[in-house]
């Protein structure tokens, strides 16, 4: 009996292996292949709810209004992202070219203050040490220049490295275009196709897995807008109380800066802080230190608890999620995974549904 058990154990262990492992397959093989035609199936689906209000309140066909949406749609996006894009592109590239007048014009003259300020200290303590001190405030000087110079190339080569890049990504956006040209207008005979190729627990399994899955994005969702204007109150209180110009704007920058897991508040924050300690101003590099220190253990200890209630996980089971699935598939496992997993555990609590029998 113990070794029947057993063996059914290792048969069940193995089976949910292989699922994984197939899913991992598909995910980091499969899907990036097939992306354009995974965003077309996606902007259709979007856009079905629009085309299917639209066609019953002006009685045209499903087809016009179909392709008509889809138009408008893509006008919009595109004007969009070009303004946007236009004046990230020259922000950024302006800010690369500025580094080293930067540097020169009031960085350097900051730390020739500081390196003063020392050398009068050492010179009453220790003369001796005045010299090491001047010649490691010069090599430090030449340092420092030396590598705003280089990150500011290295930047503007970045710039044009992915403008080299452009080719390959608007073929990629001509498919997809294209693409979700066919699945706005078919989008009822492609799902209907794909149904019929399944048993009546598959289609049951695909609907369930669909409503599912558009629930918890949208739970996911509400959960890091929540964190998203806790973070930005967080700045705008602590900027108001440093007494900085524009607190208001500021903080929805960089609030919106600190929901990107690759970037976060440290990109903004950190620079800043040192940049008055610099110059400085003790003060607002303290200040700007502590708003810091706040925001990231409120970020840290919010986050799990936040999104996994909003989403159904314990929060313990949330982290592991997202560190696992950013381990894995990078910026999507982050929020992929997590994802998966409620979809699983929703659809194993419904009273006699069972995603593996």
């Amino acid at each position: 009996m113990q070794t029947e058990r057993m063996r059914a154990f290792i048969i069940k262990f193995l089976y949910y292996c292989i699922i994984l492992g197939l899913v991992y397959v598909i995910v980091r093989y499969a899907v990036p292949v097939l992306m354009p035609f995974l965003l077309a199936f996606l902007v259709a689906f979007i856009l079905k709810p629009v085309i299917n209000h639209l066609s019953k309140r002006t009685g045209l066909n499903r087809r016009t209004v179909s392709i008509l949406t889809l138009i408008g749609f893509y006008v919009l996006l595109v004007a969009a992202l070009i303004i946007l894009g236009t004046r990230i592109v020259v922000l950024l590239r302006d800010a690369f070219y500025m580094l080293p007048s930067i540097y020169e014009t009031v960085v350097a003259p900051a730390l020739e203050s500081l390196q003063n300020v020392i050398e009068n200290a050492v010179r009453a303590l220790n003369p001796q040490m005045l010299e090491a001190v001047d010649d490691f405030g010069q090599e430090l000087n030449s340092a420092l220049g030396s590598l705003i110079t280089s990150f500011s190339t290295a930047a503007v080569g970045a710039l044009a490295g992915a403008a080299t890049g452009a080719p390959g990504m608007l073929v990629d956006t001509i498919i997809t275009i294209v693409a979700s040209f066919f699945c706005v207008v078919d989008y009822y005979k492609i799902t209907n196709f794909i149904a019929r190729q399944l048993t009546d627990r598959g289609r049951d399994i695909l609907f369930k897995v669909k409503n599912c899955a558009v629930e918890v994005l949208f739970k996911f969702g509400r959960a890091y807008a929540l964190l998203l204007t806790l973070t930005f109150v967080e700045l705008l209180i602590g900027f108001s109380l440093l007494r900085i110009p524009y607190a208001l704007l500021l903080a929805l920058v960089t609030a919106i800066v600190d929901i990107l897991p690759v970037l976060g508040t440290g990109t903004v924050l950190i620079p800043w802080a040192i940049g008055a300690l610099i110059l400085g101003n003790f003060p607002l590099a303290i200040g700007l230190g502590v708003l810091y220190a706040i925001i990231t253990v409120v970020r840290q200890t919010m986050e799990p608890h936040v999104v996994g209630k909003q989403i159904g996980l314990h929060p313990l089971v949330t982290l592991i999620s997202m560190f696992v699935g950013a381990s894995l598939f990078g910026f999507v496992g982050l929020f992929g995974l997590p994802v998966g997993i409620t979809i699983l555990i929703q659809l194993d609590r419904e009273e006699g549904f069972k995603l593996f029998k």
